[in-house]
């Protein structure tokens, strides 16, 4: 965002020179981030903190104790939760900051970057795949690219004379217009059913690994699913129209529904995205989807073949996310677990080094 000069001109003690260490006061607290220099010149919102290190202590170090799991706990647990949750500066100012020698504190940095860069990685490639899956949707099912190449004498782009011979090369007149001959007209009905999940309070739950689908995601953890999985959830109440994949066994709360797929469950995902689920909210106070709205919505069903050659591509893609995800957690894991005991010198660095090496080396093993 953009503001008048004459107005940030009043608020020089934070503009930003690059090298701050900024952190959220207001909404999702103690999210920490060091200035780069290319925000020169940059105001912040009064929401965040800007905290302006020591000449002797480097931004990197204060932003990595503030990320820590221990001055995450002293800031939410200090925060006032009457209205938004808040942090006050004081507390903030209060905040215990270890400071082992320059050279240790440097290097601690660099592994843990290190660990922070490999996770982003992850997580980036991860977007990157989800992106492949769901443009390769949109060409095969909403544009009809193949289809039209046909039907205009030109080989499909970016696949083979096999995959593109599943493909008709006309089109014909339907009720949702032009559609690949052949194909058909349903309902969503027809390619999936949505069951309620199944209330389970928070109080209820035993201690375990099974992940607990709310409308916002996972809420918890609980030791027994009720979906063994691989499933999508919808958001029912509140998040309307929410979608997550999970690969493992879950359970889902009431606040959503689950899918059960008569077509590839891949399909059943990516065109779940297209539908504006999001903005089907029939109820007043609390926003809610009526599945049976969702089910009379009109979808064009591929043939059998096409949709048997997309779920073969998109399922070894899904599998590689799933991967990169659980690596993701591993290594999160082993960050935030190392973290706090280097920090307050319990662990030292070659004991650190060893336990990351072996952690990366056993990911590999799984992955491959």
């Amino acid at each position: 965002m953009r503001i008048d000069p004459a107005i940030e001109e009043k608020y020089g003690r934070t503009r930003l020179k690059g090298g701050e260490v900024l952190l959220t006061l207001v909404g999702s607290v103690g999210q920490v981030a060091v200035a780069p220099n290319t925000v020169s010149g940059f105001n912040v919102a009064r929401a965040v903190a800007v905290i302006h290190p020591e000449d002797h202590v480097e931004p990197e170090w204060i932003a990595l104790c503030l990320r820590s799991p221990l001055s995450q706990h002293l800031l939410g647990s200090r925060a006032n939760t009457t209205v938004q949750t808040t942090i006050n500066l004081k507390d903030l100012r209060a905040l215990p900051i270890p400071l082992p020698p320059a050279s240790e504190r440097r290097e601690i940095a660099s592994v843990m970057s290190a660990l922070d860069d490999r996770i982003t990685l992850l997580r980036e490639t991860n977007a990157t795949l989800e992106a492949i899956a769901q443009a390769l949707f949109k060409s095969w099912f909403v544009d009809f690219d193949p289809v039209r190449a046909k039907a205009e004498g030109r080989q499909p782009e970016g696949m083979d004379a096999t995959t593109a011979a599943l493909f008709p090369d006309s089109f014909e007149e339907s009720e949702q217009g032009l559609v690949p001959k052949g194909w058909r007209i349903g309902k969503v009905e027809d390619v999936m059913d949505l069951p309620y999940g199944k209330a389970l309070k928070s109080t209820d739950r035993i201690d375990g690994d099974v992940p607990v689908y709310g409308s916002g995601g996972i809420t918890g953890y609980h030791n027994e699913s009720l979906i063994d999985g691989p499933s999508i959830i919808v958001g029912r109440k509140g998040t309307v129209g929410s979608l997550y994949w999970e690969d493992r066994p879950f359970f889902p709360i009431d606040t959503v529904f689950y899918v059960k797929a008569k077509q590839p469950l891949t399909y059943c995902y990516y065109l779940l995205q297209t539908l504006g689920l999001e903005g089907m909210n029939t109820d007043g106070a609390v926003p809610g989807l009526n599945r049976n709205n969702a089910y009379r919505l009109q979808v064009v069903v591929p043939s059998a073949p096409a949709l048997q050659a997309f779920d073969e591509i998109v399922a070894g893609v899904r599998e590689k996310i799933f991967a990169n995800g659980q690596q993701a957690q591993t290594l999160t894991h082993l960050r935030d677990t190392l973290l706090p005991r280097l920090i307050s010198g319990q662990l030292r660095l070659p004991e650190a080094m060893a336990q990351i090496t072996e952690s990366t080396t056993q990911e590999l093993i799984n992955a491959n």
